[in-house]
């Protein structure tokens, strides 16, 4: 398997396993312990439904089924009260905009893959200098899998826009979640 084009739910998984050693988490405002439950079963609705978009499809076609899988939002639930994101978040997610903006504007490869790599360092950078707490983090980190979905699927097939659409989705849902004074900024 292509190290670049690894579906969706492994990618959460990844993202997801480096919630210890990754994204600092805030022990000052502690979740419950039903608010981690409640994080960990929408992390897995949303790797199960992953899952079973990346299943749909054979491996000839697998930069198709990232960009297929990578279309599931983290669930938001009813009358969710938006999340305070850091100063870290803000400025990783403004990134990210910026170079999903810069990604529909471009018209050649070369282009397309550094608008690839601007979005994976910003996502790199969220995942070592964030701090949140649990369930606000699990939610990123499938925010963040979904993007760098996105940017794998792109590298496979830079002609294919269809990932930078998702990209957008992922931004949207992040929006959904978080309070970001920034929101709508550059996308």
């Amino acid at each position: 398997m292509n190290v670049k084009q690894i579906p969706l739910v492994a990618a959460l998984a990844l993202a997801l396993g480096t919630l210890a050693p990754g994204c600092t988490q805030d022990t000052s405002s502690a979740a419950s312990a039903a608010s981690d439950a409640t994080a960990t079963a929408q992390a897995d609705q949303a790797a199960t439904s992953a899952s079973d978009a990346a299943g749909a499809h054979d491996d000839d076609h697998h930069g198709h089924d990232t960009a297929h899988a990578a279309g599931v939002d983290f669930p938001v639930p009813d009358h969710h009260v938006q999340w305070e994101p850091d100063a870290p978040l803000i400025e990783g997610m403004s990134r990210v905009r910026a170079a999903i903006g810069s990604l529909e504007q471009a018209s050649d490869e070369a282009t397309i893959l550094a608008g690839a790599a601007e979005v994976d360092a910003a996502v790199e950078y969220m995942f070592e200098n964030c701090s949140l707490p649990v369930e606000p983090d699990v939610a990123l980190h499938a925010v963040l899998a979904r993007l760098m979905a996105g940017t794998q699927a792109l590298q496979a097939d830079p002609s294919d826009a269809a990932p930078v659409h998702d990209m957008h989705g992922a931004v949207a849902n992040y929006e959904a979640l978080f309070d970001d004074p920034n929101e709508g900024a550059g996308s």
